[in-house]
């Protein structure tokens, strides 16, 4: 893709083109969480794997590694490794389960939870900066038009297969 990483993006991809769109919203969605990293580094040295293990535990709490490690798209051995890691940095606890004691929970600790707000408010003042300095109403409305359609995009296989339609 032309313009990847440098901010300039190719404007004239169509929707009759969707292995150009494909490229073209790699690109941005990578260069996206890049940026987004970066703001993060200012608040945290914590790891991407690790912070994205805060956030799931935080919208989940109760995971096991093995549902985390599924979850997140990686190996159960790096899922424990990171996981190992957090338990010992105390920004998530081990928990027995009620239901079944043989099955341990993961949840945030304080310490957990503070980071990951520390982490969120550091990005979204960055997003809400540029939202507000960068971009007209216009194209914040199609901003969020696209929030949606993209969610789609990386949401739930069976429901993407049952509400695709050609327009």
């Amino acid at each position: 893709m032309s313009g990847a990483g440098t901010g300039s993006y190719d404007e004239g991809v169509t929707p009759d083109d969707p292995a150009a769109l494909s490229e073209a919203i790699r690109g941005v969605v990578w260069d996206v969480t890049r940026r987004l990293r970066q703001e993060s580094e200012d608040v945290t040295d914590v790891p991407l794997a690790q912070q994205a293990v805060l956030r799931r535990l935080d919208t989940t709490p109760g995971l096991t590694s093995a549902e985390l490690a599924r979850a997140e798209f990686v190996r159960p051995q790096s899922m424990n490794a990171t996981v190992t890691a957090m338990r010992r940095q105390g920004l998530v606890e081990s928990r027995v389960a009620q239901e079944d004691a043989r099955r341990r929970e993961l949840h945030l600790t304080a310490e957990g939870l503070s980071l990951l707000e520390q982490i969120r408010t550091t990005r979204a003042d960055w997003v809400q900066v540029r939202l507000e300095t960068a971009f007209s109403r216009v194209e914040r409305s199609a901003l969020a038009e696209a929030v949606a359609l993209l969610g789609r995009l990386v949401g739930d296989e069976e429901a993407i297969r049952g509400t695709h339609q050609l327009d």
